[in-house]
């Protein structure tokens, strides 16, 4: 421990300085100003240096002092466990969740030591939250209610809680109803405690929107052998029933289009209340940032910058530079926002096209996404494009070997596996205009179009976008202009 000097100390030293000061004072002045006035400066410096470090030192220390997570503000409970448990409510334990419940016990039982799971994958985003005042572990109290009206009588329902709700946080404690799936009722309950975490960091700055993305990232999980894990893009609707984020994302974008991604980031708390798809925004919003190779590095750096005031606005600044090729693989993923969405294999290599002069020949691979072709074309000419090759979109259960008119017998987006598809990226895109890139039109081994627009000319083969992974080969298209 550094030793404290206590009031006495400091009366003594300085009463003893002054008499020091006195003796200087006679030596400069019976000296002139010459050697001696040179010594008494040096001699001072060096007398009052260490008080002047020691005066420092309490701020120092102040601003060294470890910060402390936000107290538990979890109330007395008003009635006993004993009570509880007469009414059909048990508790069920574990070091970071102490969960409340009158569900099912063979399934109450199982969820708090996910909780105590998702704490591990939370400090391990985020960063260690730091200790409490009284050296307390971190513990979150939650109650998963199937009979809402059980809890309200014995005091246990917050008043500030909607009537109508599947969960909500406040401080240490969530409460939830119980949920129609298995895999819902788990998504919701890690929402919410992933809440309560975020919660418990001091000094905590962050959009809205960051907070609910987040809730849900870590919500959308698999146990698998007991072991959770967290941060999922679904891969199946099947093993993730109830989530429906994607399904919502794409119903909205054909009803209204999606949202510019930057001002998600501004949406309100009453967005939240009033609109059910913010949910599935915001979480797309997060997962596009975290799983995009373009904005990865960057947005994951905010995890461990919670606390700092203008952390977002130095991400959406870093963003600028290349902010029109982000926004369309943002308004591309949000169209074709399916299970399994692939994003490493659908980012795009943005490269401008030059001036057809003569026949320009590109390869275009069957496990990627959007591809340029270094082709410019210019609104209102006709081009002519022959594919040839030939490619496999899967290999089991057996191999499904293709050429650019693509394979009649399984279909996404209306048109065939495998069939080539063109779209036209402008230089330039008006501020109010749909992304150019969602027109695409269909082409084929042999196709000739009138370009409706002057802009790049991007080339793909059909996949669903969660299955290009274990596609192999590619088609060559050479791109003439038409007679």
């Amino acid at each position: 421990m550094r030793p404290t000097t206590d009031s006495r100390d400091v009366a003594a030293t300085l009463s003893w300085l002054l008499q020091v000061g006195k003796r200087w004072k006679a030596c400069w002045q019976n000296d002139g100003g010459g050697t001696m006035k040179i010594a008494a400066m040096f001699c001072w410096s060096m007398i009052l240096l260490p008080f002047v470090l020691a005066a420092d030192e309490p701020v120092k220390k102040a601003d060294a002092e470890e910060l402390f997570r936000a107290r538990d503000d979890r109330p007395v409970l008003p009635v006993t466990v004993e009570q509880l448990k007469k009414l059909g409510i048990e508790v069920y334990e574990s070091k970071r969740l102490k969960l409340f419940s009158d569900i099912d016990p063979t399934i109450a039982k199982t969820l708090p030591p996910l909780v105590d799971q998702a704490y591990v994958a939370w400090e391990e985003y985020f960063g260690k939250l730091p200790p409490a005042r009284d050296e307390s572990e971190f513990q979150i109290s939650g109650y998963l209610m199937k009979d809402k009206a059980k809890f309200e009588e014995e005091g246990l329902l917050r008043a500030k809680l909607l009537d109508q709700f599947h969960g909500r946080q406040i401080g240490y404690q969530f409460w939830m109803m119980d949920q129609a799936t298995d895999y819902y009722r788990r998504h919701l309950l890690l929402h919410e405690a992933t809440h309560a975490f975020m919660w418990a960091i001091p000094n905590l700055k962050v959009p809205n929107a960051y907070m609910e993305g987040m809730a849900e990232y870590f919500g959308t999980h698999q146990v698998i052998g007991g072991k959770l894990q967290v941060r999922l893009m679904p891969l199946n609707h099947a093993e993730f029933r109830g989530h429906e984020r994607l399904f919502l994302m794409r119903r909205d974008v054909k009803q209204r289009g999606s949202p510019e991604l930057l001002d998600i980031i501004d949406w309100k708390p009453e967005t939240f209340q009033a609109l059910n798809e913010s949910y599935a925004w915001a979480w797309g919003q997060s997962i596009f940032f975290e799983e995009n190779p373009r904005t990865r590095k960057r947005f994951r750096k905010l995890a461990t910058s919670l606390a700092n005031p203008i952390a977002w606005r130095t991400f959406e600044l870093e963003l600028k530079p290349d902010l029109p090729e982000i926004v369309t693989e943002w308004n591309l993923f949000a169209s074709d926002a399916w299970e399994g969405f692939d994003f490493q294999n659908s980012a795009i290599e943005f490269h401008e096209g030059q001036t057809l002069t003569k026949p320009q020949r590109t390869e275009v691979r069957a496990d990627r996404g959007w591809q340029s072709s270094r082709v410019l074309v210019e609104k209102g000419l006709r081009y002519e494009l022959v594919a040839t090759g030939q490619f496999t979109l899967a290999e089991k259960p057996k191999p499904w070997v293709s050429e650019a008119d693509g394979i009649t017998f399984r279909y996404h987006n209306s048109r065939p596996l495998g069939q080539l598809l063109a779209t036209i990226r402008p230089a330039m895109k008006a501020d109010d205009e749909r992304e150019p890139m969602l027109d695409v039109k269909p082409l084929g081994n042999k196709s000739v179009f009138e370009a409706p627009r002057t802009g790049t000319l991007y080339l793909r083969l059909n996949d669903h976008p969660g299955e290009l992974a274990d596609n192999h080969g590619s088609v060559t298209v050479e791109v003439r202009r038409a007679e």
